[in-house]
């Protein structure tokens, strides 16, 4: 498997997990555009660090992955009514399989907010989750 399969893998494993959350309407992998049906789930990566790993040639790859949650378009009257279970249950499927169907060693989420969110000019409401995923990739 080569660098990008062993990449794309893991966005493909967070699709399918976020997939199985029945409050959200759709999981988007990539660009983000402006929602068509809410809530909605754009998953996208951050930055990617690399180092030599102790085994070899294997190198640890830690990639950041961002999960914005679209989940209104107005205001909520309560945050953690409206928003936050959603989010919670984004963190809660994740971290069910911390392995992400073996595609990775582990992952960790190390941001938790909500938040508003403006896209295509428009404001939405809903938050972001980061994620930190480590796996080894050997050329």
């Amino acid at each position: 498997m080569g660098f990008y399969d062993a990449y794309k893998a893991i966005f493909d494993q967070f699709k399918t997990v976020l997939g199985t959350i029945s409050g959200l309407n759709g999981v988007v992998v990539g660009r983000v555009s402006r929602p068509k049906t809410l809530p909605v789930a754009y998953v996208y990566p951050l930055e990617s660090e690399i180092e030599q790993a102790n085994i070899g040639e294997t190198l640890l790859n830690r990639l950041n992955v961002e999960v914005m949650v679209v989940i209104r378009e107005t205001e909520p009257e309560d945050w953690f009514t409206d928003i936050v279970p959603i989010m919670g249950e984004v963190v809660d499927v994740v971290l069910a399989d911390r392995s992400l169907a073996g595609s990775a060693k582990d992952v960790v989420p190390t941001l938790f907010s909500p938040v508003e969110i403006t896209l295509m000019e428009r404001l939405y409401y809903g938050g972001v989750i980061r994620f930190q995923v480590q796996y080894f990739y050997t050329p």
